[in-house]
């Protein structure tokens, strides 16, 4: 599979956003997400939520397994392992280079995340 299928199946994983606009349910071809209510966090594509944070119309909430620690440890399991190591999420590594890439501000310990997953810095 080439590079852009992948990062194409990375962007359909959700993620949680908290908007800072009101608006009722959003149809897409892949279902339906909202409604959005300001303060409120939702569930919603990364595509979608890189759209919305790149208009600044919401802060992206970082995903539960976008943790150093958490990150460390599965990869002092994954070397000490014989056997392979389940990994945080099926497409993490494009998930965090599309969303460090644009809420580097909404992610706490970006830098050090970037580092362990070994994502490049987009200028």
């Amino acid at each position: 599979m080439d590079p852009s299928k992948v990062e194409f199946l990375g962007e359909k994983q959700l993620v949680s956003i908290v908007p800072n606009f009101n608006l009722d349910m959003i149809y897409l071809i892949s279902g339906t997400v909202g409604p959005f209510r300001a303060g409120l966090p939702v569930k919603v594509p990364i595509w979608l939520a890189v759209c919305l944070k790149q208009k600044q119309k919401c802060r992206i909430v970082s995903q539960d397994w976008m943790d150093i620690e958490s990150l460390n440890e599965r990869k002092e399991m994954e070397k000490m392992s014989k056997l392979f190591t389940q990994m945080p999420s099926n497409h993490y590594i494009d998930e965090s280079q599309i969303l460090l890439s644009v809420a580097n501000d909404d992610i706490p310990d970006a830098d050090n995340i970037r580092i362990s997953v070994k994502v490049d810095k987009a200028d």
